[in-house]
């Protein structure tokens, strides 16, 4: 049966489809109306579904994400002995509210022998703490080293005595 364009419209007035669509269903169902919307309803339904089962997969990958993020905790403790024990997000927070007080206190922690770690809720650590320790080792080197070398350093050459001025020198007055 010739297809014509009086069927191709009525088609597309009952189901939202492009005239190229419209006319290759009406083809395939030999010039049946019924026949051609059903195949195009069959068609839509798959599509949908195959849209859903992407957006499902994604909200999965987003849960698995988020639930990962959220059962990450951050660690400071020294030796053995654990100091503070509090989840990622919320350091992230606080850190990123009070970002130079935050840098000061990183730095006082390296400078005390702290140690940070940051956890999952499997107990596995990131690949970070290794170079947090490699960083806070370096640093505790670097100061035990500078402290040797002043308490090495003789008396004498570290205080130097006061020149005395010169009288030729012009004094500054402030009122």
């Amino acid at each position: 049966m010739k297809v014509t364009l009086e069927m191709i419209d009525e088609l597309r007035s009952r189901v939202n489809v492009t005239y190229e669509e419209a006319k290759e269903a009406l083809e395939n169902n030999e010039g049946d109306i019924v026949q051609a919307i059903i195949e195009l309803e069959k068609q839509s339904k798959n599509y949908h579904g195959h849209r859903r089962h992407k957006s499902d997969n994604v909200n999965k990958n987003a849960n698995r994400v988020l639930n990962k993020f959220l059962s990450t905790d951050f660690v400071l403790r020294k030796k053995d002995k654990v100091y503070l024990n509090l989840p990622f997000w919320l350091v992230s927070l606080i850190a990123l509210g009070t970002m130079p007080f935050s840098l000061v206190a990183i730095v006082i922690f390296f400078l005390l022998g702290y140690q940070m770690r940051i956890v999952t809720g499997k107990k596995t650590k990131f690949d970070i703490n290794k170079n947090v320790d490699k960083m806070t080792k370096k640093f505790k080197e670097t100061t035990d080293k500078i402290f040797e070398e002043s308490e090495e350093m003789p008396k004498e050459e570290s205080v130097s005595e006061p020149e005395e001025l010169d009288d030729e020198e012009d004094e500054i007055t402030i009122e």
